[in-house]
Order: structure tokens, then C-alpha cells, then sequence
């Protein structure tokens, strides 16, 4: 049940609201038809009915699971010299609870929902850890809580690799020859999860007017100048950064790395040269959707034709592109993991923690069943991309409506409940650059020697891709603001079009890009912070004639590779209408305020028929035991 408190508060005058922002670091601007008005910060006065038991929830309890007889009581066995232990709260955890348990001496690890962390301590330190305020429990960390359930689907005898994840967040690939040799690793206290070892893959004009970015061309300026995208792929064409490169990118070029093969970035594949066309691609048949920004190339391709350079530490890839000054970075490749959120979605998540980087990932191509996301598309806190149909009729039944979800794009949830993927672009007969050193068979068909077409959601990624920059380009030269990662994703949601799925779906997640719509939304890029219990509030008039959309996106923590639930910082959007009305994020269902989200850092209300006059808006920090949260809002109508 929901308590509504009674707060009195006035809508600040333009003055006044400047003024109050000029002091918390806050970023706002007015919508088309209204303005969004920082209220107060104060403590909560809601009851939120919790949603689970309120205990901590691993991986392998979430699942049924068939464990070889005698090795499951096996792993339910302590090591004699354990230090890693399981800290049960009896509520959401405050920064002073937090902060309690490293005062304690101990190493605060994962969190895992419901309220607990994982901690490395000594015994002697474990009754201090005990008697602090609101703990409930602390048991031993189980070996089996470490394991994937799906590493136990191997036969005794079966070659298996694995992943192993320490409690520091590096990972080690290991080989075991069945699932017995691989128990040792539960029994270590410097493991926290062993999972089975992905081999990554590639997730293989028209598509600017379908998302609306030839709009934005031709009435802002927009090209992406002033704007850097690393694009991690095959290769670029010949490699060389000079006159025998393809046209679509000569002069924007800042740096090509060469990660799997020693000083060879060409792409003999065709498939990164493609990406990189479609992002940026200045060409005389195609552009890319940003063909002024500039193209940082990481190849990741081996000599053997895999993915073999990339690194086992992702963020490494990640800074290097961001040293060479992007600021966005598109992955048109992954795992299919069958929404697994693993060791790096986790790693990505971190990276958007601490930097601000926006990083894209394709949603991958092993639809039309549900939870097929691939990893690390299954990250809380990348932009994962599904592919629609193009709007190119002459090719068929597979580009012939702009509105149809492609077959073959990945669908959701994550494997622990989550709406992916995050937004939808053209991904079938995707006409971009071709690489002079890739065969025929590369592609989907050609439209000369330069350019040709290919599918995937490979394809429709780096069209977001581009898209981000346009949107950056406007943030940054016409609203005055650098936006975080989390207000870029929250403007793509906001202003993405609904092909037809409703909300939520697993199909299309929150629509198509509209990359006109996103421009033109009111926005909160926040840096204050909420703690455990807090309220962030703003009003905001609407004039009552169109749909209002109202996004909430925050870059969460990053979460357990061993939890059943990820998310680690829940933040409720709740919006009262200027009748009285009560909408929570999340809840599509009449009353719309009957069921709270606990599982994902992306809330929307999205009301068709909007009042006329001012509405509420507020950030309820439920529970934030990494200690703050910052967050982003998006308000459309």
C-alpha cells in the first residue's frame, strides 16, 4: 500500500530556480510545452510495500538446477578457512550502516538483494560486524552461491571453461576437465562466481529518415562535429590511416588501435568497416548519422577471425578510447548468454560508474525467444539495441515495415527480470561502407564496390551510435549542458516511438529511436545525490494536449554476478497529476501505482491522456546501500 504524505510546496519562479541550481550542480531546461522546477530534497514519507522476502538471493537458488548427486552437499560445506561471509540487514541499508561495516575492519564486497553484502573479514572482527545496528544475520558464504547454474548441465567427464570472477572484479579463464575438478574454485576466498567461459561473436541512407535524424540534419545543423565515437570491431578498411582508405572516413580519423593482430587493423571480415560507416560514414553513396565526428577504431579481430583481442578486462578497452577523447562507444558484438548478466556486464556497468562514457552494446541476433539478450548487452548501465525492420520493400518480407520488431533481434528479459533491450533502430538491409579486403559473401548484397548492405543488430547499434552524437552535439552547443550517460539514455527513451508493442515489452523494450522527439525534451541532468530514505521533488506544467512521457534513468553500481537480482540502488519515480492522480515508474496497469519496480535503473510513466496544469515529480531513493545516487530525468509532451 501507498501512503501519500502531505507536503505543502510552491513552484519556483525562473529566478528563484536558477538560482537554487546554480548551488546543487544541477543541469534543467524547458520542455516544448512546459517547465520542470526543482522543489525540495527532504526525507520520504512513503510506504512501499516490499516486493520479495527481504533476504539476500543467489543466482543458483533463482534457478532449478540439477546437481550432481553428493556434490551439492559437498558445496554446502565451510572451508575451515573461510573469511568470506554473507551480512544480512533487516531493511534498505543506509551509508551510515555502510559505513559501519568498514569501521568493523572488514572488506565491503557485492551487494546482493535482499538488503545484504558480501564481506571478506577475519573471525575476530565477525562480532563486531553483528553488532551493528539493523543486522539481522551473518552466515558463512556458501561455495555453492558461487557457481553458475549452468556450469553443473556438463557430464563428468566434459571439457569445461570457465570464467573465474575474484572478489577484486578481475577474471581468470580456467579449464577443467569436468565439473568436479572445477568445485576447487568455490573453496577459495579470493573467488566470489565461476561461470562458463562465452565466446564472443559479431552481431551482424533509409534508416536516418526511419529514426528521425535527417530531421534533426537539416533543422539544427546537426553532423556531429566537435563529437568522438570509438567503435570496436573487426577492422577499418585497409588499417591504414591514409589515401587507401575508404572514403567515408578519411580526415576524421583520430586513432586505430590494433588489438588482436600485431599491427594489423584492416578488416578482411567487413563488418567493423560497415559499423563505422554507419556511425560516421561521410561518403559520397552513404553517410553514417554523424558524418562529422570523428572515429576513434579499437580492431578486435584475431588472425583466426575471432574476437580474440579482446581484453579480459574490458574497462582497459574502454579507457584507451577515452584517453583518444570519445566520449561514446558502440559494440556491435557478444554472447549469447541467455540474459545472463555476467563478469563483463558487470564490468561495463562499473566503467559507466566511474566515467562518464556512453557505451552501446547490440542486443544481439538469437531472437525471437524470450530472453535471448546477449551478454554484455545485458548490463544495467549500457544503451542495449534491438533491431526493427528498414523501410526498403524491394527486399522482402524482412524491410518491409519500419514498425515490425527484425526476427532475429534478441529479446527480453535478462535472465533476473530486467526490461531489455533499451531502444530499437533499422537493422535489415542496412546499406554502409565496404571494406576493400571482404568477400562477396560478407554481406547481405551490394550496392557497388564501396558500399553494401548488411543485417543484424550489429547494424543498428552504430545508428544509435551516431544518433548519441547528434545528441550530445545539441546538449552541448544549444542547451549549454554535458550530458551524463544516464540523461543521453533517458532522452532516447523518452522520445523513442512505440511500434505497437506497449509498455513494457520484451520485444521492442521502450520503442524505436525518434531522434527529433529526444531533442526536444525537458530534462534534469542531477548531480545531487540521494541517500537511503531521501526525496528529490520538482513540479512541471503541462499544457494537456499530448501524451506526457516521463523517463528516469540513473547509473546504477554494479551489481553481483552470483545475486538472482542485479540491481543494487532502487530509486521509485513517483508523478501525481494536478487532479490528485498517483503514477509509479514501471506500473502500466490500472490504478498504475499498485506495483513497484525492484528490478531495473530505467522507470517511466507514460500517461496518454494528460491533464492540463502542474504535476509532481518525485525520486524516491527506496534503498541506496553503495551510499548515493545520482539520476537523470526526461520529461516529453
Amino acid at each position: 500500500m501507498m501512503k501519500k504524505r502531505n507536503v505543502i510546496f510552491a513552484t519556483l519562479t525562473t529566478a528563484t530556480l536558477m538560482t537554487s541550481l546554480a548551488f546543487t550542480g544541477a543541469s534543467t531546461s524547458n520542455a516544448s510545452n512546459g517547465e520542470i522546477s526543482f522543489i525540495e530534497v527532504k526525507q520520504s514519507s512513503y510506504e512501499r510495500e516490499k516486493l520479495s522476502v527481504g533476504k539476500a538471493k543467489f543466482l543458483i537458488q533463482d534457478q532449478l538446477v540439477k546437481i550432481p548427486k553428493g556434490i551439492e552437499k559437498k558445496l554446502r560445506e565451510v572451508p575451515s578457512d573461510n573469511t568470506l561471509y554473507v551480512v544480512q540487514f533487516n531493511g534498505p541499508i543506509t551509508e551510515s550502516e555502510r559505513q559501519a561495516l568498514v569501521d568493523a575492519g572488514v572488506e565491503v564486497g557485492d551487494y546482493i538483494p535482499d538488503y545484504a553484502f558480501i564481506i571478506n573479514s577475519s573471525s575476530s572482527n565477525l562480532s563486531k560486524v553483528k553488532n551493528i545496528k539493523n543486522v539481522e544475520s551473518v552466515e558463512a558464504l556458501l561455495p555453492l552461491y558461487k557457481f553458475d547454474p549452468q556450469l553443473f548441465e556438463h557430464g563428468a567427464s566434459d571439457v569445461i571453461k570457465a570464467t573465474i570472477q575474484t572478489v577484486k572484479g578481475k577474471k581468470e579463464k580456467v579449464t577443467a576437465k569436468g565439473i568436479t575438478e572445477l568445485l576447487q574454485y568455490g573453496y577459495k576466498n579470493d573467488v566470489v562466481f565461476v561461470s562458463k567461459d562465452y565466446e564472443y561473436k559479431l552481431l551482424n541512407d533509409e534508416a536516418a529518415k526511419i529514426i528521425k535524424v535527417n530531421n534533426v540534419q537539416s533543422t539544427y545543423g546537426l553532423d556531429g562535429y566537435g563529437q568522438t565515437v570509438a567503435v570496436a570491431d573487426t577492422g577499418l578498411d585497409t588499417g591504414r590511416n591514409d589515401s587507401s582508405m575508404h572514403e567515408a572516413f578519411r580526415g576524421h580519423i583520430t586513432n586505430i588501435y590494433a588489438w588482436g593482430r600485431t599491427n594489423n587493423s584492416s578488416d578482411p571480415n567487413g563488418h567493423g568497416t560497415h559499423v563505422a560507416g554507419s556511425v560516421l560514414g561521410n561518403g559520397s553513396m552513404a553517410k553514417g548519422m554523424a558524418p562529422r565526428a570523428n572515429l576513434v577504431f579499437q580492431s578486435i579481430m584475431d588472425s583466426s577471425g575471432g574476437l580474440g583481442g579482446l581484453p579480459s578486462d574490458l574497462k582497459t578497452l574502454f579507457s584507451q578510447a577515452y584517453n583518444a577523447g570519445a566520449r561514446i562507444h558502440t559494440n556491435s558484438w557478444g554472447a549469447p548468454v541467455n540474459g545472463a548478466y555476467t563478469t563483463d556486464s558487470r564490468q561495463v556497468d562499473e566503467y559507466v560508474w566511474n566515467t562518464d562514457m556512453t557505451l552501446l552494446f547490440a542486443a544481439g541476433n538469437e531472437g525471437s525467444g524470450s530472453q535471448t539478450i546477449s551478454a554484455p548487452g545485458t548490463a544495467k548501465n549500457a544503451i542495449t539495441v534491438g533491431a526493427s525492420e528498414n523501410n526498403r520493400s524491394s527486399f522482402g518480407s524482412y524491410a518491409d515495415n519500419p514498425n515490425d520488431v527484425a526476427v532475429f533481434s534478441s529479446r527480453g528479459p535478462t535472465s533476473d527480470g530486467r526490461i531489455k533491450p533499451d531502444v530499437m533502430a533499422p537493422g535489415t538491409y542496412i546499406l554502409s561502407a565496404r571494406s576493400s579486403l571482404a568477400p562477396d559473401s560478407s554481406f547481405w548484397g551490394n550496392y557497388n564496390s564501396k558500399y553494401a548492405y548488411m543485417g543484424g543488430t550489429s547494424m543498428a547499434t552504430p545508428i544509435v551510435a551516431g544518433s548519441v552524437a547528434l545528441l550530445r552535439e545539441h546538449f552541448m552547443d544549444n542547451r549549454g549542458v554535458t550530458p551524463k550517460p544516464s540523461l543521453v539514455k533517458a532522452a532516447l527513451i523518452a522520445g523513442a516511438v512505440n511500434m505497437g508493442e506497449g509498455y513494457p515489452s520484451n520485444n521492442q523494450g521502450w520503442g524505436r529511436v525518434s531522434l527529433d522527439q529526444s531533442l526536444n525534451i525537458g530534462f534534469i541532468n542531477e548531480s545531487r545525490s540521494l541517500r537511503t530514505g531521501e526525496t528529490a521533488k520538482y513540479s512541471y506544467t503541462a499544457d494537456g494536449t499530448d501524451e506526457l512521457k516521463i523517463s528516469l534513468v540513473w547509473t546504477d553500481y554494479p551489481g553481483s554476478t552470483s545475486a538472482a537480482t542485479t540491481l543494487v540502488n532502487d530509486l521509485d519515480l513517483i508523478i501525481t497529476s494536478p487532479s490528485g492522480k498517483v503514477y509509479v515508474g514501471n506500473d502500466f496497469s490500472s490504478p498504475y501505482n499498485n506495483n513497484w519496480d525492484s528490478k531495473n535503473n530505467v522507470e517511466n510513466v507514460f500517461i496518454t491522456l494528460s491533464e492540463k496544469g502542474t504535476y509532481t515529480i518525485e525520486i524516491d531513493a527506496y534503498n541506496v546501500p553503495s551510499g548515493s545516487q545520482d539520476f537523470s530525468l526526461a520529461v516529453l509532451n
